[in-house]
């Protein structure tokens, strides 16, 4: 086979051979070497392999998963780059050792360890909602010290891909991912996952495959060796293999309490009905750390126990003492009553006697005063043991929403994960029930019920219960029905409705229809004007999109297609009515975390860069029926366009030139027939200033002046000669902004003021024409304020102290109007806090 050519790489040998392409040995620019994989395209599914990298390369990569240095998988050749992780026993060619190598190894001493280790790895992948999907002992690596690291995720046996070749990963799957591997789109691959971590854990500790081994071990690989060539995959027959063997035996007992409770977590990875495994590698990691902390806590009561009846039998002792003293002393008293006569004669004894008397009496005043001690302090400690958890509970008050909608998730990319999700949520579901009963006959606390059924609702939704959620956002209605709801609420109740349908849609429910309907009607009812506009379009586009999905599945291929360009087409607005990230921080941003959440349990649809992905990778499959399509092609370029301005947003650039190749690619061949198409024309504009950024970052200023000189050369050109171009003069304004910029921070200060007027007097022009094709007022003053604030600074730092002065307040009298529209906008009063104070620092 011919050596690929890699930008960038330089191929040194060929290393390995897999069902999805082939590993080579290859030195980097700067000299490190590194492992290359490049990929039969046919044997892959780009999208969905770029999506779930990027989900790993969103903050610090998580460990135990081997780290993607450089990576292209939308276009060709397809490929990424890691660290090349080989076999320091050998001193020949580098050979990537991995778990296969090592299988002969275990069951060992440290095989627990790895176990453990494979575990924490899975879960850190789970966290950042990323499903491995193709889990097998060749895919993990062994480091040097011989922990895991995971590789080749979103491989194999995967939805999409054309040309499936036989590998043993397949028999460490799940029944379900064997039947239908499309569940990865649906969630269901977490499970999967936890299913073949059960098998790889089972083989490690007893050297067997839980189920059919004669049969598997057959065909998989021997130790040291990756791959068995001259095998077919019958996946239907591996799927009924596993079903006959419902049960699994380990062949030996456990040596101790805390192997018992290991291995019973593993037997709950194994089982077959995936509603009965973990929900995720993240439970299995926590359930692993619990039997764990309850073997060491088991430990530990025996001890305090043993502690306790020392104590005790010491408290005895002194107990019994004391109670013969006063008994001596007791019949002493008695005996100088009966013989009133002897006493003279043993009067020395008695004095004796008294003393012992008197010292046991003192004893006993003492204890006794100890005792009134102990309890006035164990009074006072109640006491304040009861304020302290009052003041808690009344501070509870003030977060108990926000803390409810936590232990409803599975993970949240703004909080720690949390375990345990099912124990929570009915713990959750018991407190509100409680909650409803102890209330009922409180009538002031109507507003408080109210609340508790909607939560109960969300509760059930979380859970994945259509038919409770449906009854329960009932009663929510009705207890909402003679109280008053703001528009917040509103929108809170319309995005269950929404959940509610896409739960439905899920499970295949008749009532589908009818309830995407009844989700349209609630959004429909939301006041625009009382919320966020964008997040309330942006429900709707998730709306359009699903209900496109569910439309596909019944045949109606028309409409689906109607529906998906609808929503691309607003997902597309939202993106493009904010500046660019090198002008100004963007709102983009937030909105896609804001929604990461909206779709807990029910797909992978959280925020608008997800759905972009999603709807990308439908409208791929449409351009395969429909090649010559413009407005398909034009519509996916928008996409990518998109995802490139985010990751440029999250620090991603090696992503965003990746996808903003793979956008003008598109484009070039849409100009290509159409040469005058504006938005076309008005997109690649935009795409040359997004990699004339990217260049001025690296310090290539001539390459980024000469794009952002292309770009504005064409959006002038269409402003000129379109009829509807506020949208392509909006991205002028933004282009003249970022190039002046650049010349401000070149020492040019004139050029810079120069190209900042212009641009502010054609946003100003802008908002002026109100187009309704064009970015909303509120967005167009948003970005003079900002502009305002860039121009304010230059005028100062060129000592036009008037010209600053009134430069900066402008920006503030901006400001303080976006701010009375949105009053809780963090990123209104950040901005108008930095123009007041440079205001100061001018006078």
């Amino acid at each position: 086979m011919e050596t690929p050519s890699v930008d960038g790489f330089d191929v040194v040998e060929e290393i390995g051979l897999g069902g999805c392409g082939r590993v080579y040995h290859v030195i980097d620019e700067n000299g490190e070497a590194l492992a290359l994989k490049v990929f039969d395209e046919e044997a892959i599914n780009a999208v969905l392999l770029d999506t779930m990298t990027r989900r790993l390369d969103a903050g610090s990569w998580p460990e135990g998963v081997i780290r993607v240095v450089s990576r292209s998988y939308l276009q060709s050749p397809a490929f990424h780059a890691t660290p090349l992780v080989t076999d320091p026993e050998l001193e020949a060619a580098p050979v990537t050792r991995s778990l296969q190598h090592a299988l002969d190894e275990h069951p060992g001493l440290d095989t627990w360890k790895l176990v453990k280790s494979l575990a924490r790895a899975l879960a850190g992948m789970h966290e950042r909602e990323v499903v491995h999907g193709n889990l097998k002992p060749g895919n993990i690596l062994l480091d040097d010290n011989g922990d895991p690291l995971l590789t080749d995720w979103c491989l194999g046996n995967m939805p999409g891909v054309e040309k499936f070749k036989f590998t043993d990963a397949v028999l460490y799957q799940a029944p379900e991912q064997l039947e239908n591997p499309d569940g990865i789109l649906e969630r269901a691959g977490f499970r999967w996952d936890v299913f073949s971590f059960g098998v790889i854990a089972f083989r490690l500790l007893t050297g067997r495959f839980p189920r059919c081994h004669e049969t598997f071990n057959y065909v998989a690989p021997p130790p040291g060796e990756t791959r068995r060539d001259g095998l077919k995959a019958d996946l239907g027959k591996i799927t009924r293999s596993l079903v006959a063997q419902r049960e699994i035996t380990w062949p030996d007992d456990a040596l101790n309490p805390l192997e018992k409770g290991f291995r019973r977590q593993i037997d709950r990875c194994l089982a077959l009905d995936a509603e009965r495994r973990p929900v995720n590698m993240v439970d299995v990691a926590a359930a692993f750390e619990s039997v764990e902390k309850e073997s060491a806590g088991t430990k530990e009561r025996e001890s305090l126990m043993d502690m306790r009846r020392k104590a005790e039998h010491r408290a005895w002792r002194s107990t019994f003492v004391m109670g013969g003293a006063i008994a001596t002393a007791i019949v002493f008293a008695g005996l100088w009553h009966l013989k009133n006569s002897q006493i003279k004669i043993e009067r020395a004894r008695l004095k004796e006697s008294e003393q012992a008397v008197a010292l046991v009496s003192e004893e006993a005043v003492r204890a006794r005063n100890a005792a009134e001690a102990r309890a006035v302090e164990a009074v006072q400690t109640l006491a304040y043991e009861r304020d302290r958890w009052l003041a808690r509970i009344e501070a509870s008050r003030f977060v108990s929403d926000r803390l409810f909608t936590w232990a409803m998730e599975k993970g949240h990319r703004r909080l720690p994960p949390l375990d345990g999700r099912e124990l929570r949520l009915r713990r959750l579901e018991r407190y509100f029930e409680d909650f409803l009963t102890k209330t009922a006959r409180i009538d002031s606390l109507a507003d408080e019920r109210a609340m508790a059924r909607l939560q109960l609702a969300e509760i059930s939704l979380a859970a994945g219960d259509a038919k409770g959620a449906t009854a329960r956002l009932d009663e929510s209605l009705d207890a909402w029905s003679n109280l008053s709801m703001d528009a917040d609420l509103k929108l809170r109740m319309a995005t269950n409705s929404l959940l509610l349908a896409l739960l439905r849609q899920s499970d295949s429910d008749p009532a589908t229809d009818e309830a995407f309907t009844d989700a349209r009607d609630a959004l429909a009812k939301v006041p625009r004007t009382e919320v966020d506009t964008d997040r309330l379009d942006q429900l709707v586009a998730i709306l359009d999109f699903q209900e496109a999905r569910f439309l596909a599945g019944k045949g109606d291929d028309t409409r689906a297609l109607e529906q998906l360009m609808r929503a691309t087409q607003t997902l597309n607005r939202i993106s493009e009515q904010r500046p660019e990230s090198a002008v100004l921080r963007s709102e983009l941003a937030a909105c896609y975390l804001s929604s990461a959440t909206i779709l807990d349990g029910m797909g992978s649809l959280g925020d608008a860069r997800e759905v972009r992905t999603l709807a990308a990778g439908e409208l791929t499959r449409l351009l395969k029926a429909n090649p010559k399509d413009s407005a398909l092609r034009l519509e996916l370029a928008g996409c990518y366009g998109a995802m490139a301005e985010a990751a440029v947003l999250s620090g991603d650039i090696a992503g965003a030139e990746s996808l903003s190749r793979a956008t003008m690619k598109l484009l070039s061949q849409l100009l290509s027939e159409q040469p005058d198409h504006s938005e076309a024309l008005s997109r690649k504009a935009a795409q040359l200033g997004l990699r004339a950024g990217i260049q001025r970052d690296r310090g290539l200023s001539a390459e980024a002046v000469k794009d952002y000189d292309e770009g504005i050369r064409i959006l002038e050109g269409i402003r000129v000669s379109a009829e509807d171009n506020a949208m392509a003069s909006y991205r002028l304004a933004l282009l003249w902004w970022q190039k002046g910029r650049m010349l401000g921070m070149a020492g040019k200060r004139g050029d810079e003021i120069k190209l900042l007027k212009k641009s502010g007097d054609l946003l100003k022009e802008l908002e002026a024409e109100g187009s309704t094709s064009g970015p909303r007022p509120e967005q167009l003053q948003r970005s003079g304020a900002y502009l305002l604030g860039d121009l304010g600074h230059a005028y100062q730092l060129t000592d036009k102290k008037e010209e600053s002065t009134r430069t900066f307040g402008e920006a503030v009298h901006l400001w303080e109007s976006l701010q009375s529209s949105r009053p809780q906008s963090e990123e209104y009063s950040e901005g108008l806090a930095w123009c007041r104070q440079r205001l100061e620092d001018v006078k």
